[in-house]
């Protein structure tokens, strides 16, 4: 499921040995597991701080703990040890962390979601916002929340409109409509 190289655990073992800690462990997580906007997090972690869904791997001179949920995401994935100008770097190669485009018969909400995350989201996070659904209503109004450089954002009216409203709708005609229920009224982080 998830392989180490040789030289990418031996590479590790020295960056554990390097702790004070020692019951550190390294804690693998997929961050929007199964969207094109998956990527692969390494933290270090305690371990009694990890809930019971996480197992443990044992290499020698540390343990790798990866969540059960994200199995299916890190099979066939490899972590290697690469020179780059700045010194070592370990990468991860995860073939099956984004997941893949919902089939045809996938509910709405995971063909919506899929379509947020793939062509939405990532034009949004430009401006260090994002968007994400709420709900679907039965009568098919589809709901969502803004957040990051979008919350308060003078142009976010625009930006459902023109952008994600006329987007989700040419994609599945059965949308009524799209509506907003962010609070826009904290500009804190809004994008102007």
């Amino acid at each position: 499921m998830f392989n180490i190289t040789d030289k990418a655990k031996v590479y590790m073992a020295d960056l554990f040995a390097q702790q004070d800690e020692k019951d550190l462990g390294l804690k693998v997580d997929v961050e929007k597991a199964g969207t094109p906007a998956a990527t692969v997090i390494f933290n270090f972690c305690f371990p009694r701080e990890l809930s019971k869904t996480y197992q443990k791997f044992e290499y020698e001179g540390f343990h790798v703990y990866i969540d059960k949920l994200n199995f299916v995401y890190l099979k066939d994935s490899e972590v290697a040890l690469k020179d780059s100008s700045v010194g070592k770097k370990l990468i991860i190669t995860a073939p099956n962390a984004k997941g893949e485009e919902p089939k045809e018969d996938a509910s709405l909400e995971e063909k919506i979601k899929y379509v947020i995350a793939a062509d939405i989201t990532p034009g949004l996070a430009s401006h260090g916002g994002f968007v994400e659904l709420v709900e679907i209503t039965k009568q098919i109004d589809v709901i969502l929340n803004f957040g990051g450089g979008c919350q308060g954002c003078s142009s976010v009216k625009s930006t459902l409109e023109q952008g994600v409203e006329a987007q989700l709708k040419s994609r599945f005609p059965e949308i009524k409509s799209v509506r907003d229920v962010t609070d826009h009224a904290n500009t804190d982080n809004a994008y102007m």
